[in-house]
């Protein structure tokens, strides 16, 4: 197969794809099946983005300029449609017909959805995706700004009256468009952020979340309990939420509920330049987070080390500078496998297993 095959095979791949994503009712196979094939290769990746960026310039056209780009796209991939000598042209060239009729019918097919019901309270839905070590800058239809952190996932639900949003695991900062009239939501875990006219950055690692507000204030909403010191200032009138300022930190964990306390807002944004900052931060999350940048995998294969508290910065891409680093702040030995996965093990556990 040749690279122009190869490549049209991955764009009429994506456009399907782009098309069944935007379907009414998208079940969650369907999504972990486009997550695979996303994952898969990294080619296949860059053909959804590419698709994804020429709808997103569709969507934008007024009705008028969509029905004469469809008609143009329908006319060129129609056979008989052309003079003779352009048919005899095309025909040496079948994958751009087969591309042109793919993505020809995936525009109809979203075009339908997010068009014919807008302005009845239809959810317009999208899904975005990073692989490992990669990131991704995002422009919703709102106007808002997302930046998307490595191995994240940011599932976008709009309709009139609400920007409801869901965040998997990862990092993930926003910018949100200020609109009093259409709250914007993010679910994250067990919260969920309320914004409006402001910008906060969330990283989620399992079950633990933090959330930083940068500019203005958020309302963190649905947390099983209130940290007992929390002033009553911050405590909204319902029970169960807060509201948070910028320069706060919201942490949420199942082992000590929910906490706020001060924070560094531009150490929260480093990883948008390359670099993981983290304070005073049990080393089982460094090391998660560490893995989606990590080109290979690190793993605490210790139990003992369950505790460890680490403050500092990891250049993204350099994490073997950063094992060579903690050896010396750490009991801790770094020792790599047959599949190049660094496993971090207590220094005294390593002597006894090298001695017996």
């Amino acid at each position: 197969m040749n690279p122009k095959e190869t490549t049209t095979t991955g764009l009429e791949q994506a456009a399907l794809w782009w098309q069944r994503l935007r379907e009414a009712d998208v079940a969650p196979e369907t999504v972990s099946e486009w997550l695979d094939w996303c994952q898969r290769d990294a080619a296949n990746l860059q053909a959804f983005e590419k698709i994804e960026a020429l709808g997103g310039r569709f969507e934008a056209l007024d009705a008028q300029t969509r029905a004469g780009l469809m008609r143009e796209l329908l006319d060129d991939a129609t056979p008989g449609s052309a003079p003779p000598a352009d048919r005899q042209r095309r025909a040496r060239k079948p994958w751009r017909l087969a591309l042109a009729a793919g993505f020809c019918a995936a525009l109809i097919g979203a075009g339908v959805y997010l068009y014919a019901n807008h302005g009845t309270g239809a959810v317009q839905r999208a899904v975005y995706v990073t692989a490992k070590a990669q990131s991704r800058e995002l422009e919703l239809s709102d106007g808002s700004h997302v930046a998307l952190g490595a191995a994240t996932r940011l599932d976008v639900a709009y309709s009139a009256d609400v920007r409801d949003l869901q965040l998997g695991d990862g990092e993930a900062y926003f910018e949100v468009a200020h609109n009093v009239q259409r709250p914007f939501v993010v679910r994250v875990g067990r919260l969920k952020v309320v914004a409006v006219g402001t910008a906060f950055n969330i990283r989620k690692t399992g079950a633990h979340v933090e959330v930083v507000v940068t500019q203005g204030a958020v309302d963190v909403e649905n947390a099983a309990s209130l940290n007992a010191a929390q002033s009553a200032q911050t405590r909204l009138p319902n029970d169960g939420a807060i509201r948070v300022a910028a320069g706060q930190l919201v942490v949420a964990d199942a082992a000590q509920g929910l906490s706020v306390r001060p924070a560094d807002r531009v150490a929260a944004t480093t990883w948008r330049q390359g670099r993981l900052q983290f304070v005073d931060e049990d080393l089982s999350i460094v090391v998660a987070n560490l893995n989606r940048y990590a080109r290979h995998e690190v793993v605490i294969a210790d139990a003992s080390l369950d505790g460890l508290r680490y403050t500092g910065t990891i250049v993204q891409g350099r994490e073997t500078e950063w094992l060579a680093a903690i050896e010396k702040v750490f009991p801790v030995d770094v020792q790599r496998d047959a599949e190049g996965r660094a496993l971090l093990r207590r220094r005294e556990a390593t002597r006894a297993a090298l001695k017996s």
